[in-house]
């Protein structure tokens, strides 16, 4: 057994988080399903005896267990083993959003204000799910309150999931526990003013608290912050929120009406809940920026965390190849729980040693592929069906270990039905007492094929006969038909060479350039020209020089600066692409007025730009443009100039 601790029926891989009540681990599932991973919250032994931390534990459960929600880590599991606490939850593979703001801090870049919107936008979704979970067998409400919702609770899957995690503190309903006087539960910096009153806490309370961490993911900057405690207290309670936009221009006056909206001191002046939170968010992000997809979150992410997601997928290919029979065998000496994985594995090995083998049985030349050991539905044209089992026929070696099957040939045909020799069998039934059946020609057959059937067969014969002669005497043939056969040869030899020394002309002149960090939603551009990636490489032709540019929808146009050149002697190239800048575009419409046919025709980064008008919500970069309105049908033109601000909307009539 190797060095890995094995907790329960869990194996303890690494860890995440080592805190002075409990230590938060990543685990594999010692089970049916083995490849489980899971994140495993152990408290530590002392606290785990003590009463009052064992009720919040409870609590705890009371809260999470039931909750089955796409933006809520789900808890899988609790118990005690070695006299500790634990829950087993799901494994968020990504980072938390504290830990994206100081990488983004450390870059000198800020949230993008669309991500940020989505990221709320699904915080906001989990929270009115559970604001508003019931119980579903006694039909009362839970009337759960996070109470610790900052960036530390918010897990961003390197996929682009957003999780919202640890209810550990979270009030409900079915609490037993009641808050002491003079103890802050949660974070000070994302107290809401109403905590501070003493007034009784609701789920606007979780509301300030997302609307904190909109402020500070437009912001990079924490919103209420000072030198002691008592500073930040006297700040949450005088309420003083600046606009985000007033420190990030980049965020339009309807998103600072939302912030500023979900963070008013007076609870009453807040969104009614967080459903209407998460639909003024929404209509805001599509409204402003029509061509967001949640998928944008994932390569965020990717580009973010690069260096930390290729380790963690090393090391998981590493954790998949630990032996965990040891561990199962342990665990099924210890409680019996063994026997279920036992008949699983060998169930496995079972499926695993079946052969793939090819079957002709002569049915209009077809190869079919079975699997030894399966049942096969054969139709011989006659109204019933055989059902039969394939058997493994002998090598003429004698050797039994190889399985295979025997092609047979047709032997007679009539009426396009072929007969064969090959031999089934029924499946083996000595308790039923059915006896093995063998498929043979019936004499019945051959006598057909004597008979009327036999008159097909000499003319076959007889055209075999006649391909074979010409074969065979070419030359004869074709000096009888006038054509001689060593200019025919002579001339089919030169097509060959001549289509081999096009193929080699055509290699000889072709270089690649072989692209890293290229992603699926870049357009590599050579010499102005768009060109098709096979893969992460590009053809160019060699000893001509060429530029390449890189275009990829909501960033700016990245070009190499210097031209290239490819020869025979070096052929290849290797191009690293950097990370692109984030595009500062505005939107630009067009009225209904314009006559049918027209388009306006502009250059965007050199890129020739065509659009039929009228057209809503065209994403184009901040900067000042020249255009031309034109109409093919009516043969006019019209030049225009125009200017695009960021994050404005310009309407041309």
């Amino acid at each position: 057994m190797s060095d890995f601790e094995r907790f329960g029926k869990y194996l303890i891989l690494d860890h995440l988080v080592d805190g002075g009540m409990a230590k938060i681990c990543r685990a594999r599932y010692l089970g049916e399903q083995a490849n489980k991973i899971v994140a495993i919250k152990m408290v530590q032994a002392q606290f785990s005896k003590d009463p009052s931390f064992v009720q919040m534990f409870e609590d705890e459960l009371k809260v999470t267990f039931g909750l089955l929600h796409p933006n809520i880590a789900q808890m899988y599991d609790y118990g005690m083993v070695q006299d500790q606490l634990y829950t087993a939850m799901e494994y968020v593979d990504g980072a938390n959003l504290k830990q994206y703001l100081d990488r983004l801090k450390a870059k000198n870049f800020v949230f993008p204000v669309e991500i940020s919107t989505y990221i709320t936008s699904q915080v906001c979704q989990a929270l009115h799910y559970a604001h508003t979970f019931t119980d579903k067998l006694t039909g009362k409400p839970f009337n759960i309150v996070h109470r610790d919702i900052s960036p530390h609770n918010i897990m961003l899957t390197y996929d682009g999931a957003v999780k919202v995690i640890d209810f550990g503190i979270a009030k409900a309903d079915s609490n037993s526990e009641a808050t002491q006087a003079g103890t802050i539960k949660g974070k000070l910096s994302y107290l809401a003013p109403e905590y501070l009153d003493g007034l009784e806490l609701d789920h606007r309370y979780d509301q300030f608290a997302v609307g904190i961490t909109l402020w500070e993911l437009l912001c990079s900057r924490k919103l209420f912050q000072a030198s002691n405690d008592l500073a930040v207290l006297k700040q949450i309670q005088a309420c003083k929120v600046p606009a985000p936009s007033s420190i990030n221009p980049n965020v339009p006056k309807e998103l600072d009406q939302i912030v500023l909206k979900a963070l008013a001191k007076d609870r009453n002046q807040r969104f009614e809940n967080m459903d209407k939170f998460n639909r003024a968010l929404v209509k805001f992000l599509y409204s402003n920026y029509p061509d967001f997809n949640a998928t944008d979150l994932g390569y965020f992410a990717n580009q973010l965390f690069k260096e930390e997601i290729t380790k963690d997928k090393e090391k998981f290919v590493e954790y998949g190849k630990i032996d965990i029979k040891p561990y199962i065998d342990d665990i099924s000496k210890g409680t019996g729980e063994g026997q279920s994985t036992s008949s699983a594995n060998s169930s496995v090995d079972e499926a695993t040693s079946t052969r793939k083998i090819e079957l002709d049985l002569g049915f209009e030349k077809k190869s079919h592929t079975v699997n030894v050991g399966e049942e096969l539905q054969l139709d011989n044209g006659t109204k019933s069906n055989a059902r039969i089992k394939t058997t493994a026929a002998r090598a003429s070696s004698g050797a039994t270990s190889r399985q295979t099957v025997a092609r047979q040939r047709p032997r007679s045909v009539e009426g396009g039905r072929t007969e064969t020799t090959t031999r089934v069998r029924k499946r083996r039934a000595e308790s039923s007492g059915k006896s093995t059946v063998r498929r043979k020609v019936s004499s019945q057959g051959q006598k057909k094929s004597e008979g009327k059937g036999s008159q097909p067969i000499v003319k076959i014969v007889a055209c075999m006969a006649l391909a074979g002669f010409i074969y065979t005497n070419q030359s004869l043939v074709l000096e009888t038909l006038g054509l001689s056969s060593s200019s025919k040869v002579e001339q089919n030899r030169n097509v060959a060479n001549d289509d081999l020394e096009s193929i080699k002309k055509e290699v000889t002149t072709q270089g690649s350039v072989r692209f890293s960090n290229l992603d699926s939603g870049m357009r590599i551009y050579i010499n102005n020209q768009l060109v098709q990636t096979q893969g992460i490489k590009a053809q160019v032709p060699l000893n001509k020089s060429f530029n390449v540019a890189v275009r990829k929808k909501g960033y700016k146009k990245f070009q190499f600066d210097k031209q290239f050149s490819l020869t025979a002697e070096q052929p290849s190239l290797n191009l690293v692409i950097p990370d692109l800048e984030k595009e500062n575009v505005g939107l630009l419409s067009t009225s209904q007025n314009f006559t049918s046919g027209s388009k306006l025709i502009l250059e965007v980064d050199g890129e020739r730009i065509e659009r039929d008008l009228p057209f809503n919500n065209m994403r184009i970069p901040a900067g000042e443009y020249e255009g031309t309105i034109a109409n093919p049908l009516l043969g006019t033109e019209r030049k225009i100039l125009f200017e695009i601000k960021e994050n404005k909307r310009l309407f041309l009539e």
